[in-house]
């Protein structure tokens, strides 16, 4: 499907190793920057509120309130087609959808796209959730007994998440463990795998969740699938890339988030 090409056609060339200066070499992945980025934006915002890097195609990187807010507020200048500071870049004409819709999404079509999803999110459709997740977990600890010891994070708090958004999707309990399986590949992409391998991991859930879509346009049911089939954003219904498209948001924002969240309470309650 060429649709999912779109989305990674503009690579940079990879710079790496250690900043040699943050104003003018800045990158967030140096591990200085996650030991303790405060010394260095207080730097920054010193002697040079607005840093440049060439690394990832080049980026700029503003450190004062008053130039973040004005940036982010300036849609006409400044567009949401990308989150990710890497070194794929989007081309311009994703835009006003972007990447990962809405968040990714310009003004008119951000508006439309927010709010078609926050019905599906209320609290009372999110209750619906509620007794099968309570289940999953209580079978999960059931699952603890006579082991001596147990990985808290991996074996509890990751699931969770996995686990609610499959409900939450209406993936098929036959599929799960693919979903599963390719939901690990993706989040592997810091720590074990390169950007293509990424971008190769992306697009096989790109298969998978186009198989499922098609597979609820033939017997639908209630789920998220279903009601954004069913939904409309400016008089057309969606088109499967779009659909595609917030479910990786829904992944990104749902799974290593949460299953962190649940891992630190635990850790914290210890």
């Amino acid at each position: 499907d060429p649709d999912r090409e779109r989305y990674h056609t503009i690579r940079s060339e990879i710079i790496s190793g250690p900043v040699t200066d943050w104003a003018t070499d800045f990158s967030h992945l140096d591990p200085r920057w996650s030991e303790d980025p405060f010394p260095i934006m207080d730097d920054l915002r010193q002697r040079c509120p607005i840093a440049h890097t060439e690394r990832f195609g080049g980026a700029w990187v503003p450190t004062l309130y008053e130039d973040i807010a004005a940036i982010a507020h300036d849609t006409d200048r400044f567009s949401s087609r990308s989150v990710n500071v890497t070194n794929f870049r989007p081309p311009r004409d994703l835009a006003p959808i972007g990447e990962l819709p809405p968040i990714t999404s310009d003004p008119p079509f951000h508006h439309g796209a927010r709010k078609l999803l926050l019905p599906a999110f209320t609290k009372t459709a999110v209750a619906k959730l509620e007794s099968t997740t309570r289940a999953y977990c209580h079978s999960l600890i059931d699952g603890f007994t006579g082991r001596d010891v147990v990985d808290g994070a991996e074996d509890y708090a990751q699931r969770i998440p996995e686990q609610v958004i499959g409900d939450l999707l209406g993936i098929p309990q036959g599929d799960r463990k693919q979903f599963r399986e390719l939901i690990a590949n993706m989040n592997r992409e810091d720590t074990q795998g390169s950007r293509d391998d990424h971008v190769e991991q992306l697009s096989k859930m790109f298969v998978f969740l186009l198989a499922e879509i098609k597979e609820h346009v033939k017997n639908p049911r209630e789920d998220l699938i279903t009601y954004l089939l069913n939904m409309e954003l400016h008089g057309r219904k969606l088109e499967p890339t779009h659909i595609i498209s917030m479910m990786l948001l829904l992944f990104a924002a749902g799974i290593g988030t949460t299953s962190k969240s649940i891992g630190s309470s635990l850790w914290h309650l210890a």
